[in-house]
This record gives C-alpha cells, structure tokens and sequence, in this order.
C-alpha cells in the first residue's frame, strides 16, 4: 500500500487537496518550552552543538548519580567532578595553560611501570616516553655515596696506608664516569706539634681496586710555638682536597681506598696523620672528620 494524493471537500463546501507525503516535521524553526525528552534515542549527524551552561555526563552505572560536565566560566574551561565539587581540570582561555588536581600516568609507551623516585623521560622526538631510575638517565648527575672518617692514618709513617673509614666497594648501576672528592685533615697531633718549629709534608691519594689511579694530594704543615695557636697548641690541622674521574661500567665492583703517608719532615719526631680532627678548647670543641664522597655521570 502507498499513500496517495486525495482531494475532500470541506462542510463549507471547499475543496482541498491532501498529499500524505508531505505531511512531516523537519524540526527546524522550533523553541522548545520544556524538557526534550528523546526517550533514550541518539542524535546522530550533528554539525555543531552549542552549550550555553554546560554538558552533564552521567555513570553507565545509574546507581552512581555523580557526574562529570564540561562548562566555561569567566574564561576558563573545565572539567566538573561533581564527586569532589570542583574542575579536576581547567584550561585558561588567555594562556592556555592546562591545570590539573591530581596526575597520574601509569604506563611510559614502552610499556614500562613506574617505580618510586622514578622520571618519565621523552624517548625520543615523537614524544613516546618511559620510566627511568634517574640513575639511567642519560647524562644525569646522580650521588652515590659519602664515607666519613673512623679514625686516623697510621701517624709519621713514610709507607702509604689506608685512611680508617675511607674505602668503599662499590658496583656501578650503568655505565658512566664517577665522580670522587676527597676531603682531608692532615694533622700533627697534640704533643708533637709544639716542637722546635718544623715543616711536615703529608702525601695523600685516591686508590682504585689496589691501583694508585688518582693521585695528587699534598699538604705542608709549619709547627711554631704554643701561643701561635688558636687551640692552646693541640691538634694542628691542614685540609687538603683530591678531586678526579674514573670511568666505570655496570655491573662491576670497584673497591675505592684513600691513603696518605708522612713523606718528608725536617724533625724525625714530628710527623703526621690523616682523618679526624678533634679541636679541644674548652665549650669550643668539636670533632670534624674527613670524607670521601662519589658522585655519577651516566653515559
């Protein structure tokens, strides 16, 4: 059956012609006075849609009346939450700069896990991602350990020898360059050091798996009389600081000693250590110790 054209005649006589395929509503031209209800149908095919207030999404889950919604206000775009009553993300129309509440990637594009301490790095100029250990991050400068002094150097020795405290074993977590800083107190201890006035040369160096791979530390110390001392003439001290590079690979120990020796003086009796140095003078005394701190440039 088709519909077709008909012509009827009114009470008053009129004819009029009726085509039941024009009969329609192409919706255009209408203000709505209430509440369209699609009765869950879709709008499909829409060119655009213009928002005065804001877009109201609901949970698939109708147990669940919180919502998220797009609004605009006073030039800021957000994302409502209205779980917490506020845009857990806004974007400045001037700016354009992207504020959020709270971040989380979970995954770089590789695939990899955040772990803690952890930095997301760009991989490479398409903007994939990864997470990293800074320690494995190219070119970054990471601290790896700091010793302190346990004791002293055996005293007026002329035989290289181990500073208490001052050796590490350490195994590289990448490839780099390590970084050492040696800090140290040469001291003529009390008792010798108010001697008839003489000059003490303590030699000191950086030892790398037995190996004297590092060299170049030296200090000269000048006795004098009692008087000529801040401390009342007790442990006179000296600070020398050895800097140098080692290359290491991952995976390998390295064990890493710093040694000193008295090499020259000019009174037999007077000689040297290396370590800690306590300063006595009364309510001013303290104890300062030397360091050996490694720090590493990751290829």
């Amino acid at each position: 059956m088709s519909a077709q054209t008909k012509t009827v005649v009114t009470t008053y006589g009129e004819k009029i012609t009726i085509d039941p395929n024009g009969i329609g509503d192409n919706l255009g031209n209408h203000t709505a006075t209430t509440t369209l209800n699609l009765n869950n149908n879709d709008i499909s095919n829409v060119s655009t849609i213009f928002i005065k207030k804001e877009a109201q999404l609901f949970d698939k889950n109708t147990g669940n009346s919180n919502y998220f919604s797009l609004n605009k206000n006073n030039g800021i775009f957000g994302i409502y939450n209205s779980n917490t009553t506020g845009n857990a993300l806004s974007i400045n129309e001037v700016s354009s700069k992207t504020t959020f509440v709270t971040t989380q990637i979970t995954k770089g594009t590789d695939g990899s896990l955040p772990q803690k301490d952890n930095v997301l790095i760009s991989t490479d100029s398409n903007g994939n991602t990864a997470w990293l250990p800074l320690v494995k991050v190219k070119d970054a400068l990471t601290f790896q350990f700091l010793n302190y002094s346990t004791g002293n150097s055996q005293y007026n020795t002329a035989t290289f020898n181990d500073v208490p405290g001052l050796m590490v074993t350490y195994t590289a977590p990448v490839t780099g360059i390590l970084s050492l800083q040696a800090n140290l107190y040469t001291i003529i201890p009390d008792g010798v050091v108010t001697k008839t006035p003489t000059s003490v040369k303590t030699e000191m160096v950086l030892m790398v798996n037995g190996n004297q791979t590092i060299k170049g530390g030296a200090s000269t110390i000048t006795t004098a009389t009692p008087s000529a001392f801040v401390n009342g003439g007790g442990n006179f001290p000296e600070t020398t600081t050895i800097l140098g590079q080692i290359p290491v690979t991952a995976g390998q120990t390295y064990t890493i000693t710093v040694q000193a020796r008295t090499a020259d003086t000019t009174t037999a009796t007077v000689g040297t250590c290396v370590g800690n140095y306590v300063h006595t003078e009364g309510v001013n005394s303290f104890s300062a110790y030397s360091t050996l701190m490694g720090t590493l440039f990751t290829d």
